[in-house]
């Protein structure tokens, strides 16, 4: 084929490409301008009807109709729906051309959308979500498409007795805070093949008049190109006649001097080629092996870039669930399900069905820890958890589409504390009957770790919206019922009552017995102490605080501490704990116990500048070196961004003492403020260390927290330390000093004594761990 007519086709070809390229673009434009105008005459026809909303708020199937009638006016149009803002359908409307079939829920069209935005998506054969564009659409194997819009009011759709010229007020004189509310939704099934046909006149007529041009063109084109390289042609016979050897010389007689000369240079270039083929060929086999290896190694960098991937998009789950379930129970915590509780509140008021909040707390929980270890009443924990979600049959909780989550009625808000919310109940006596049940199924016996176990419940029941319409009101007055449940002994289960306001009686008495508390001697400290793995000693003693009131008897440190900080009364027992905690350090050194450090923590109503001076007026009458003394600080105090913190820190560490970040990650706060203090420890807390060694996620975590630490040069302490399998797996990855129930629960100043008289005294529990690591079995100690 000559090179004119390669040329030629070359052209052509080129030319079809173009043509079909305009074409498509064209077609796609064209598509969806189609597309657009089509939506907006629909949000036209949705916002421009004041009536529409009227008719949703009556839940008028005739004027719903009515109205849906005019969507079916487009000839794209096949089917249109009306729901209401639960997502319960009031009215449809068929075209003649409606497709057969069942037609997606108006959930899974709006799963990706927010609850004002409208939305237009198509579904494929197999029910799952394909896109509504030009090219997606010529290969899709549903033509449908279906759209959804939000009809918004600025009249309160909770109101009663509205009619339409409230509706058309609201539209053209909304109220001062402007709010919308939705009211319903509108669906509409788009058939695209309607789409297509329209444009199909339009597109046929433009690609032929692109033909029509390219022929047109293609004769000049063919005239110009053949004059213009004919003496090309003549070289290029030249060239063959070269390369079958016809021309040796590489002249022939009826050619110019040019073409001569050519014909030479074709020859030397040949000879060339041939010298320069071999060498080719062996440079080609080294960039071959070189380009395999080059490959194995993206392809080895290829997977783990996967890996990461994977690890990153893991612990952004993982982050999602800490800032929003329990860790322990993986229930919801009391940010999520006050949230949850709130949009509940909002459903039962415009359903006008009362609702339920089940507060529910555990007697006598804190007998479980003391005696069997925490890890006994995490575990305890654990399966009240799953009990109160497994007695909840599905009609107790409330079912609408906003969230596709399960198990948000059920949280933990905190120790052994839980609730249970109960939506669109026929009756108040429905709570109770659900209360009877949960109390049924959590007093059968448990098996925790070998012990048979039993709690009974007491459950506060308020009711919305008798009681109250607001989320933490009704938190509130239920855990007032449940107090009252504690002092009864009739029952086990109360529904809150204005009689009931008197409740807080107990805590004021509480607090003025609080008050009173470091006159009468009722406050003392235990001791927990930090064990150095490498040599058994105890390094550190945490001073834990402990109060033990005639009437309350021992009450719970949460509670009171909690109440301290409330009724500003934590400083002055932050300094009675100073104060003791030297003492007893004093006594030890007294008696030629080494005991290198006692630990306190601190509280922010302690975080003042007069702390400074009253530290070294402390440590000096007890005549102990500051170095002897750690404070333990939270995640609270130095989260504030504040210079006079910083300079507060600074001080404290002049005066020599040692500082320890307490419960590192339980506030979900950013780690850049570490490396803004002059920190020496960084304790991991026991939240974290819980089954670190059976938990992934916990276990990437642990690891990460000791990693950075060893970046920013901080000793790593772990907390609530219960179990072999944790103390291998934070010994395996460098943490040496550890605390908890495994070595020791806290103790009284005599029995701490005792334990400091024999130096290293937990070496031989360590080193049975480690026998018992090395063959592979328990040890039984």
């Amino acid at each position: 084929m000559g090179i004119v007519k390669r040329i030629v086709i070359l052209y052509i070809f080129l030319g079809l490409l173009v043509s079909g390229i305009a074409t498509g673009y064209v077609a796609q434009r064209e598509y969806q301008v189609a597309l657009e105008q089509l939506v907006n005459g629909f949000v036209a026809r949705t916002i421009e009807r004041p009536e529409l909303q009227l008719y949703f708020y009556r839940q008028d199937d005739y004027g719903l109709k009515h109205a849906l009638g005019d969507y079916l006016k487009s000839n794209a149009v096949s089917v249109a729906i009306a729901y209401n803002s639960l997502g319960e359908m009031l009215a449809r409307r068929d075209a003649n051309t409606a497709p057969s079939g069942q037609f997606p829920s108006l959930k899974t069209l709006r799963k990706n959308l927010s609850v004002t935005d409208s939305g237009l998506i198509a579904i494929d054969s197999e029910r799952k979500q394909s896109g509504t564009g030009f090219w997606s659409s010529l290969i899709a194997s549903d033509p449908t498409m279906y759209w959804t819009m939000p009809v918004l009011s600025n009249a309160n759709p909770v109101a009663t007795g509205l009619d339409l010229a409230d509706f058309a007020d609201a539209v053209i004189g909304p109220s001062v805070n402007n709010s919308l509310s939705v009211i319903g939704y509108i669906q509409l099934a788009i058939d695209r093949n309607v789409i297509f046909a329209d444009l199909r006149s339009m597109v046929s007529q433009f690609f032929l008049a692109c033909l029509l041009f390219l022929i047109i063109i293609a004769i000049p084109v063919y005239l110009v190109t053949r004059r213009s390289l004919s003496p090309l042609t003549e070289l290029s016979q030249l060239a063959n006649q070269v390369l079958a050897g016809e021309n040796e010389n590489g002249v022939d007689s009826g050619t110019s001097d040019d073409f001569k000369a050519i014909s030479k240079v074709l020859h030397g270039t040949i000879e060339r080629s041939n010298t320069n083929k071999y060498q080719v060929g062996l440079e080609n086999k080294l960039l071959s092996m070189k380009a395999d290896e080059r490959a194995s190694q993206l392809s080895l960098r290829e997977q783990e870039l996967t890996k990461a991937t994977e690890e990153i998009s893991e612990t952004r789950d993982q982050l999602h669930r800490l800032a929003n379930y329990d860790r322990l129970t993986s229930l919801p915590n009391r940010q999520l399900f006050t949230e949850q509780l709130e949009l509940l509140l909002r459903v039962c008021a415009r359903n006008a069905k009362p609702l339920a909040l089940l507060f529910i707390n555990l007697n006598n929980f804190h007998r479980i820890n003391e005696s069997l270890g925490r890890s006994a009443g995490d575990s305890l924990l654990q399966e009240v958890g799953k009990r109160l979600v497994g007695c909840l049959r599905s009609s107790d909780v409330l079912a609408h589409y906003i969230s596709a989550e399960d198990g948000l009625n059920v949280s933990r808000l905190g120790g052994d504390e839980f609730a249970v919310v109960l939506g669109q109940l026929d009756s108040i006596d429905s709570a109770g009957v659900v209360a009877q049940r949960v109390i049924d199924r959590l007093i059968e016996a448990m098996e925790i770790q070998g012990h048979e176990l039993v709690v009974t419940p007491s459950i506060g029941i308020a009711v919305a919206p008798r009681n109250s319409m607001d989320a933490e009101e009704l938190l509130r007055l239920s855990s007032s019922a449940m107090h009252h449940v504690k002092l009864s002994s009739d029952t086990n289960f109360l529904f809150y009552s204005d009689e009931m306001q008197d409740s807080g009686q107990d805590d004021l008495k509480m607090e003025s017995e609080l008050r009173k508390a470091i006159e009468r001697n009722e406050l003392c400290l235990h001791y927990q102490p930090q064990v150095d793995i490498t040599d058994g000693s105890i390094i550190c003693a945490e001073a834990l605080l402990r109060w033990e009131h005639a009437d309350f008897g021992l009450v719970s440190p949460a509670r009171f501490i909690d109440m301290a900080e409330k009724i500003g009364l934590m400083g002055e027992l932050g300094d009675w704990v100073l104060v003791e905690a030297c003492r007893q350090m004093k006594a030890f050194k007294e008696l030629g116990l080494q005991l290198p450090r006692m630990a306190i923590n601190i509280s922010p109503g302690q975080f003042r500048p007069t702390f400074v001076t009253r530290l070294r007026e402390v440590l000096s009458a007890a005549n102990l070196p500051p170095s002897m003394l750690e404070l333990g600080l939270s995640e609270e105090i130095l989260m504030e961004n504040d210079s006079n913190v910083l300079k507060f820190l600074n001080e404290l560490k002049d005066t020599g003492v040692y500082l320890s970040l307490e419960n590192f990650g339980t506030n979900h706060a950013p780690i850049s403020y570490l490396s803004r203090h002059p920190l020496d420890e960084l304790k991991i807390d026991r939240s974290f260390v819980f089954d670190c060694d059976k938990r992934k996620d916990a276990a990437r975590l642990v690891q990460a927290i000791i990693a950075m630490s060893k970046s920013l040069n901080l000793r790593t302490v772990a907390e609530g330390v219960e179990t072999q399998g944790e103390y291998r797996f934070l010994a395996a990855n460098g943490v040496g000093v550890m605390r908890g129930y495994l070595f020791s629960k806290p103790v009284p100043a005599a029995e701490l004594q005792k334990l400091l008289v024999v130096p290293w005294h937990f070496m031989t529990q360590i080193q049975h761990m480690a026998l018992a690591t090395e063959f592979g079995s328990p040890s039984s100690l």
